[in-house]
């Protein structure tokens, strides 16, 4: 009998024991992911943003800037660092540094750090600066018969780019910066022409693009290829300037409203022209990239459609976002119930930035 009960009381404290267990497990696990794990797609965490008066999405997170001074903001919400830059300042926020301006004065801070490389007065006002790992490029007023200069971080100058009768569209740096290209507008012929010019930083021109059947309006760069986004047709061309036939698409009456920038094959969603700008909104999407062409409609109208990788997300003025994604034809739909504002972007990890009075809502994209 003493043999039996023996067994039994060991069989239930082995029971408990196994409860016991469980339950610490399950609630290590719990604290484990409030602690360090990321949340679910379609939650959400919130940043204070006082005095916000400028917001802009790169890498793994964003740049904020108050009126005062320069932050950078992880996708999970924490700060990083604080930069005194001064009032009435503009920025670029690129995933390796930041570019800011005032006047003469450009300032050029290390995004992992938040120290500044360099800060002095240019020759000129300056109208926009881009900066990455080694190079910053400065386009320096008037806004027409403009200048670029190139300069390592450090301040030593590689090259002043003179663009005589010419408007800067855009420019920045490819190849791991090897390379720089700038986008210019000649207006002076009876016909406005958007010439793609490349340089090596410090050496010499590369090559040159120029479309007169139509006007340019968006460049894509890939490890061995160009691609040009026109009013009429997406073109492809070699880094000399010669055009691939065989890639040219016919994308007359769509608009490029959105483009995986960071992709060495990027995601890019068309939208018809009279669904972009104004008032409207954004319904119909044409997904494209090498070897997809594809045509979604979204469940709620769009006011702005992000690209990352396979996917294109729109978010609409009601608060939903749409997550259409490649080879697809179905798009989901959900609201992370956040208030309604502006969706300044997506960081590389799929979080989605979205700003309301002073607060950031940060909402995990699937």
């Amino acid at each position: 009998m003493e043999r039996k009960q023996s067994g039994r009381l060991s069989w239930g404290i082995a029971l408990l024991i196994a409860a016991v267990v469980c339950g610490l497990s399950f609630l290590g696990a719990k604290l484990a992911k409030n602690a360090w794990g990321a949340p679910a797609h379609g939650e959400y965490r919130t940043v204070s943003l006082p005095g916000n008066a400028g917001v802009q999405v790169s890498g793994d997170g964003f740049v904020c800037y108050n009126g005062s001074s320069l932050t950078s903001v992880s996708s999970r919400g924490d700060v990083e660092w604080t930069f005194m830059i001064g009032a009435n300042a503009s920025f670029d926020a690129g995933d390796t540094g930041v570019a800011a301006w005032s006047g003469k004065t450009l300032t050029i801070i290390d995004r992992e750090t938040g120290t500044a490389s360099y800060l002095n007065p240019m020759s000129s006002d300056v109208l926009s600066a881009r900066t990455g790992r080694k190079y910053t490029a400065v386009l320096l007023a008037p806004e027409h018969d403009s200048t670029i200069v190139l300069m390592e971080n450090g301040g030593r100058q590689v090259d002043r780019i003179a663009l005589a009768d010419q408007t800067v569209v855009d420019y920045g740096f490819f190849s791991n910066e090897a390379l720089f290209w700038a986008m210019t507008l000649d207006t002076s012929g009876t016909v406005p022409t958007c010439t793609i010019s490349t340089y090596r930083p410090g050496r010499t021109i590369a090559g040159s693009i120029k479309d007169k059947e139509q006007l340019m309006y968006r460049v894509m760069f890939q490890s061995s290829q160009v691609v040009c986004a026109g009013t009429t047709h997406l073109k492809v061309y070699d880094y000399t300037g010669v055009e691939i036939p065989a890639r040219r698409k016919l994308v007359y009456g769509f608009y490029l409203a959105a483009v995986d920038d960071i992709s060495d094959n990027p995601m890019m969603a068309f939208v018809p022209d009279a669904q972009y700008g104004g008032s409207n909104t954004m319904h119909d999407v044409r997904m494209v990239r090498s070897g997809l062409d594809q045509m979604v409609r979204m469940p709620f109208g769009c006011t702005k459609l992000v690209a990352k990788g396979n996917r294109v997300y729109g978010f609409s003025a009601e608060g939903y976002i749409m997550v259409a994604e490649a080879g697809t034809r179905a798009v989901t739909a959900f609201s992370p119930n956040t208030p309604p504002g502006e969706v300044y972007g997506v960081t590389d990890d799929r979080v989605a930035v979205i700003g309301a009075g002073d607060t950031a809502y940060l909402v995990t994209l699937p």
